[in-house]
C-alpha cells in the first residue's frame, strides 16, 4: 500500500496537467501515467521486499529447568511457592529419608567398628614385638648356654656331660623355632593393622560417602538461579523422576547478553542480503501500546545461523525423500538491541516483528546513485513496521502475516 502511494506522482501530476490545462480526466488521457505508476510500484516492491526482509517468527527467548527428584519417594515438605526467587543451592522440597538415614548410621558404625578393630590390631602388633624381643633373648640365652658347653666338651673337662650338651642343643633349636613364629605373628599383626583394617576402614569410609549421597538426593536443591514457577508438589505428593513429569520449573536469571537477545526466522530468499551487523528494528507483541513509546526498538544482527534446520537427515531403517520436508525452513538470525536500556522492555517468550535494513550494499552498485535510492527506501519499510504496530493493536489480534 505505501509503495503505491509513493509511486503515485507521474499519475498526481498528470491529472493536475490535465486541470490546469482544462482537458478532461479520462481513462485514454491517463493512461501513460499509469503505465508508469505499475511500472514504478514493482520497481520499489520488489526492491523494498528484497533489500528489507522481514520476519514475523521473531522471539525473545528464554530457557526453562525442570525440577525432578533424583530418588522418587513420598514428599515431606516443600520450601519454594510458585514465584519465589532462588539462588543455587537453595532448597526446594524434601523426600522421606528414613531409609537413607539408616544407611547413613549403618556406615558410620561400620567405620567405627573398624576404628577399634584397628586399635586392637596396634596392641597385637605391641605384643608380637614384646614376643619376638623375648624369642630373641631366649634365643641369644640358649646358645651362649651351648657355647659353654660345647667348650667343656673340648677341653674335656670332668665338668662336661652330653646329657647337658643335647639339652643345650635342643633348647637352643626349641628357641629358633619360637623366634620364626615370634616373626610371623608380628607380620601377621602388620598386614592387619597397615593393610587390612586400612582398605576396611577406605571401604566403609566409600559406603558412607555413597549414603550421604544418597541423603543428600531426598533434599532437592537448585542449581541455577532463577525464579519458581508451576510447583505441582504438596506435602505428601508423590515426586517423580522424570523430566516429563516436573515437580516444578526454574526459569533462570537471563544475562546481560541474553536480555538484549531476540531470535528471528527470515525467508530463505532473504539469506542472500542479510549479514551481520545488518541493521534492524524489532516490534515485540508484549511492547504494543497506543502511543507507539518504545514499541519499535533499535537492533542490529549478531549471528546468522549457517544451517537450515528442515533441512536435516534424520537416521531411521528407511531412505527418506527431501520431498518429505513439505514445510520449508527458515534462516534463524540473532539480533541484539543497541541500547542497553532497552534491555528491560523485553518480555520473554514475546513474539516480535524484525524488520531489517539494507544499508550497506556491496558489488557493483556500491557508492552508486542506486544504491543511495535503494538505502532511501528504508523509510517506507520503516513506516510499515509502525502501521502494522499499530493495526496489531488496534485490531487486537497482535502479529499477523507470512515470512515476508
Amino acid at each position: 500500500m505505501i509503495e503505491l502511494v509513493v509511486t503515485s506522482f507521474p499519475f498526481v501530476l498528470r491529472v493536475f496537467y490535465l486541470r490546469w490545462k482544462g482537458m478532461p480526466i479520462t481513462l485514454y488521457n491517463v493512461h501513460y501515467a499509469l503505465v508508469l505508476w505499475v511500472i514504478l510500484a514493482l520497481i520499489v516492491f520488489f526492491a523494498v521486499f528484497y533489500y528489507y526482509p522481514k520476519s514475523f517468527t521473531g522471539i525473545v527467548p528464554f530457557r526453562s529447568v525442570p525440577v525432578v527428584a533424583e530418588n522418587g519417594g513420598t514428599v515431606t515438605e516443600v520450601f519454594v511457592e510458585g514465584g519465589d526467587h532462588v539462588k543455587v543451592g537453595d532448597p526446594l522440597f524434601n523426600i522421606e529419608n528414613s531409609t537413607e538415614l539408616a544407611k547413613v548410621d549403618q556406615a558410620k558404625r561400620k567405620i567405627d567398628e573398624v576404628h577399634s578393630a584397628m586399635e586392637a590390631a596396634l596392641l597385637d602388633v605391641e605384643t608380637a614385638e614384646a614376643k619376638l624381643d623375648a624369642a630373641n633373648s631366649g634365643l641369644k640365652q640358649a646358645r651362649m648356654t651351648l657355647d659353654d658347653h660345647e667348650e667343656l666338651k673340648s677341653r674335656a673337662s670332668a665338668a662336661y656331660q652330653p646329657s647337658k650338651l643335647e639339652r643345650a642343643t635342643t633348647q637352643r633349636d626349641t628357641s629358633i623355632a619360637e623366634v620364626k613364629s615370634a616373626k610371623a605373628q608380628l607380620a601377621a599383626a602388620k598386614v592387619q593393622a597397615h593393610s587390612i583394617l586400612p582398605a576396611q576402614l577406605a571401604s566403609a569410609q566409600s559406603a558412607l560417602n555413597q549414603a550421604e549421597i544418597d541423603l543428600d538426593k531426598t533434599e532437592v536443591r537448585s542449581f541455577v538461579n532463577g525464579t519458581v514457577e508451576q510447583v505441582t508438589l504438596h506435602k505428601g505428593s508423590r515426586a517423580a523422576q522424570a523430566a516429563m513429569s516436573p515437580a516444578m520449573v526454574i526459569i533462570p536469571d537471563r544475562s546481560l547478553a541474553e536480555s538484549s537477545r531476540i531470535v528471528a526466522g527470515f525467508s530463505q530468499v532473504s539469506h542472500t542480503e542479510l549479514y551481520e551487523g545488518m541493521a534492524a528494528e524489532i516490534a515485540c507483541e508484549s511492547n504494543f501500546n497506543i502511543s507507539m513509546a518504545n514499541t519499535v526498538l533499535p537492533a542490529r544482527i549478531t549471528r546468522i545461523q549457517d544451517m537450515i534446520s528442515s533441512g536435516q537427515m534424520a537416521p531411521s531403517g528407511r531412505l527418506m525423500e527431501p520431498g518429505e520436508r513439505v514445510k520449508r525452513g527458515q534462516v534463524v538470525a540473532h539480533l541484539d538491541l543497541i541500547h542497553p536500556e532497552h534491555q528491560e522492555l523485553l518480555v520473554p517468550g514475546s513474539g516480535c516483528i524484525v524488520q531489517a535494513y539494507t544499508t550497506d550494499l556491496k558489488g557493483s552498485m556500491e557508492g552508486s546513485f542506486t544504491a543511495h535510492v535503494i538505502a532511501a527506501l528504508g523509510v517506507i519499510k520503516a513506516v510499515g513496521l509502525r502501521i502494522k504496530a499499530w493495526l496489531g493493536l488496534a485490531s487486537g489480534i497482535g502479529i499477523a502475516g507470512s515470512s515476508h
